[in-house]
């Protein structure tokens, strides 16, 4: 199986402690994905070509989804099956 690397619009929090979270996904056709609780935050290889990303495990629509982070191009992905 395959997957693509598709950059995603988001909304984030900031904390005042530092540090930021996604608050949701902005899709290409202008769907918004709320994100109900972020999981995990870790360094972690993707399976598509990126460079160092953090991995944000959240809990999206009541499944768990990954939302990586490029911090040296302040970039965010995700990873979507091709077939």
């Amino acid at each position: 199986m395959q997957y693509e690397k598709v950059c995603v619009e988001i909304e984030a929090k900031f904390l005042k402690e530092g540090g930021v979270r996604p608050a949701a996904i902005l899709w290409e056709n202008g769907a918004k994905y709320p994100v109900e609780r972020v999981k995990f935050i870790e360094r972690a290889p993707a399976r598509v070509s990126a460079i160092l990303p953090v991995r944000f495990t959240c809990i999206i629509g009541g499944k768990e989804k990954f939302l990586w982070f490029e911090p040296e191009l302040m970039r965010w992905f995700v990873e979507v099956k091709r077939e």
